[in-house]
C-alpha cells in the first residue's frame, strides 16, 4: 500500500506535458513548370490519379490548346464515367481548347462522346492561327468515304502553316501485338496525310510512348494518360525512334522555324532524353 503515493506521483509525472508538438514539416515548394503552346495526350480511361495529375500539369503550363487521342473513360455507355472525366478536365477544359479523338472505348449507342462535345459527327477541325488540327474518327479503321473527303477538300484548302492530324489507332507501333490494327489504319491514312503535307500525327491505342518519322510525316503515340501499360518491342523499330513504357503527356513549343516536343512524367517533370522535333519548316 504504501508505494501507492510513488506510483501516482511517478505516473503524473509520465504523464505531464513536454511542451508544444513539433509543427508537420513545410510541404515542398512547387516547381514551376515550363511554358508550353499546346500539350497532347491520351488514353486515360479508369486511371484517374493519373488523369488528374496530368489535366493540372497542363493547366500550369497554360497551352492554348490540347490534343487528346481517345479513350476518354473506360465504357462509353457509361455515364457514371463520362461524370467522373468531367470532374478530372473541367479545370483544363474551362482554361484552354480541349480537342479529343474518339477512341474504341468512347463509342456509344447514345453518341456520348458527340453529346460531351456538342459535335454532329465524331471528325471535326479547328484552326488555331498557324496550326489546323484535324481530329478523325479511326474506329472503323478509316473505311468511312465521307470522312477522308471531307479531310481532303478541308486539308487541301487550308493555307496553316502547320497541319496536324489527331485520331486513335495509329499506323505504326512497338507494340508485339499490334501489326494487324496498325496495317489496316496505315493502308488507308498514311498516303493521304503525306500527300496533304501533313506535320504530324498524335495517337493513341498503345498505352506506351512512341514516336517515329515515317516518309517526312511524325508520328506521336501518347497514350500514356492512366490506362494500363503495354509492353514494347524494340525490334519495331527503326533508326531515330524514341519510345517508353511509362504514363505521360506530349507539350509542344511552336517557333519561326517549327515546332518542338517535350516528354513529361504526369507530375510534369521531363524526360529530356526523349525530346524530339516534331517539323521544321524554312
Amino acid at each position: 500500500m504504501r508505494a501507492a503515493p510513488f506510483l501516482l506521483v511517478l505516473l503524473a509525472a509520465c504523464s505531464e506535458p513536454k511542451g508544444p508538438a513539433p509543427a508537420p514539416a513545410p510541404p515542398p515548394p512547387s516547381r514551376e513548370l515550363p511554358r508550353i503552346d499546346f500539350g497532347a495526350y491520351g488514353d486515360c480511361r479508369s486511371g484517374h490519379d493519373v488523369h488528374r495529375a496530368i489535366c493540372a500539369s497542363l493547366a500550369a503550363m497554360k497551352p492554348r490548346f490540347v490534343a487528346v487521342s481517345g479513350d476518354l473513360v473506360d465504357w462509353g455507355d457509361d455515364e457514371g464515367d463520362w461524370e467522373t472525366f468531367r470532374g478530372i478536365v473541367r479545370e483544363l477544359r474551362a482554361a484552354t481548347e480541349y480537342l479529343p479523338a474518339p477512341g474504341n472505348h468512347d463509342v456509344s449507342s447514345q453518341r456520348n462522346f458527340e453529346r460531351e462535345f456538342r459535335l454532329e459527327r465524331p471528325y471535326y477541325d479547328r484552326r488555331l492561327g498557324e496550326i489546323h488540327v484535324f481530329l478523325l474518327d479511326s474506329n472503323d479503321s478509316f473505311q468511312d468515304a465521307p470522312q477522308l473527303r471531307w479531310l481532303e477538300e478541308t486539308a487541301s484548302a487550308s493555307d496553316a502553316k502547320h497541319k496536324f492530324a489527331v485520331f486513335h489507332h495509329s499506323p505504326w507501333t512497338v507494340d508485339p501485338y499490334g501489326e494487324h490494327g496498325t496495317r489496316m489504319i496505315r493502308d488507308r491514312i498514311h498516303g493521304l496525310l503525306v500527300r496533304l503535307r501533313f506535320c504530324a500525327a498524335f495517337c493513341g491505342h498503345h498505352h506506351a510512348f512512341y514516336t517515329t518519322r515515317r516518309d517526312g510525316l511524325r508520328y506521336v503515340v501518347t497514350a500514356g494518360g492512366g490506362a494500363p501499360l503495354y509492353e514494347i518491342d524494340p525490334s519495331k523499330a527503326i533508326p531515330g525512334d524514341l519510345f517508353r513504357k511509362f504514363h505521360h503527356f506530349v507539350g509542344c513549343a511552336v517557333s519561326d522555324r517549327g515546332i518542338s516536343a517535350r516528354v513529361f512524367e504526369p507530375d510534369g517533370r521531363e524526360v529530356p532524353e526523349l525530346a524530339f522535333p516534331v517539323c521544321q519548316h524554312p
